[in-house]
């Protein structure tokens, strides 16, 4: 799911809309509210988190009663990407601009991101990012999802390159950015499984996978609009101990035809090398939660789920 976040020094959003009666004259702004925590990634040692954050300063109810909707305040000075450790610890910004999409080699020496239209990485030392030494890998087009291969020699990504900006297919290149080819035909949001699979939502909204080589692609789910999820589109898939991921209205795990919800809110998410989940949680309901948009780290099974970011205004 991709977010634009437009930020001024304080701004407000639409944080959730409601009508306190049943007046049909009631009316409020449709305006999706910005999350807090978002674009969580797993270092590989599985101890290690990244993600975007922009801290929110206040909830407050807007409109005049019996009409009223509540909204959300950040400061763009705290934007950016930050560093903590699974227990909470060590939390910390490391740049002051978001990673979109990101994904870190297999060694955890290099995160690749995208920062719209293209596709960058950039050096890690263990403790923080070389913000002096991003490389630009992609230069035309628009360039999303990178995902790199287990022996790290190779990221798969999306791209409209090739289709006169009418369509996006996966495409791969080397780490250094060279060799790209696409593969027309696909889909979009790549990710390469530790089963030397790529894993994709095809142009219909199902996931699917191919080789590496584009070859023997395999259609995995057809379950099309499962138990009345909102969305026919799946998006974001990925892989772990032969469970796929996706997202659909929420966190869904899919093996042999079937299909569990692991949870309704989760927004963006990634897993662990050890099958740890973590996720924002974005619950568009009504009232001012000061949950929404807090990160959470669940087991791949969906139990054990807990909080680990707070929204502390």
């Amino acid at each position: 799911m991709r977010r634009i976040l437009l930020l001024v020094t304080i701004t407000s959003f639409c944080f959730s809309c409601q009508k306190n009666n049943t007046d049909s004259q009631c009316i409020v702004p449709a305006i999706v509210p910005y999350t807090p925590y978002s674009d969580p990634v797993w270092h590989p040692n599985g101890q290690l988190l990244g993600f975007n954050h922009t801290p929110q300063t206040s909830v407050f109810a807007n409109g005049t009663p019996p009409c009223t909707w509540y909204m959300n305040s950040a400061n763009r000075d705290s934007t950016g990407f930050y560093l903590m450790n699974k227990d909470g610890t060590m939390f910390r910004r490391v740049t002051d601009f978001y990673l979109y999409d990101p994904a870190w080699s297999p060694d955890g020496n290099w995160i690749a991101f995208s920062r719209p239209p293209n596709i960058y990485k950039m050096r890690f030392d263990g403790n923080t990012f070389d913000t002096t030494d991003i490389i630009q890998l992609t230069d035309s087009a628009a360039n999303f999802y990178p995902s790199w291969t287990p022996e790290g020699d190779t990221i798969f990504y999306d791209s409209n390159a090739g289709t006169n900006g009418q369509g996006y297919y996966v495409w791969k290149m080397a780490s250094d950015g060279s060799g790209k080819m696409g593969f027309p035909g696909t889909g979009r949001m790549p990710f390469v499984g530790t089963d030397e699979r790529v894993y994709y939502v095809s142009l219909h909204g199902e996931v699917f996978s191919m080789g590496k080589n584009g070859l023997n692609k395999v259609p995995i789910t057809f379950n099309g609009n499962v138990n009345g999820t909102l969305s026919l589109s799946k998006s974001v898939p990925k892989y772990f101990a032969g469970f796929v991921f996706y997202e659909q209205s929420g966190l869904w795990s899919y093996r042999d035809n079937i299909a569990k919800r692991l949870n309704p809110t989760c927004d963006t998410y990634d897993i662990s090398t050890t099958g740890e989940i973590v996720y924002s949680k974005m619950d568009y309901g009504l009232g001012p939660d000061t949950q929404k948009g807090t990160l959470w780290i669940m087991n791949a099974d969906g139990s054990n789920n807990r909080q680990l970011t707070f929204n502390n205004f």
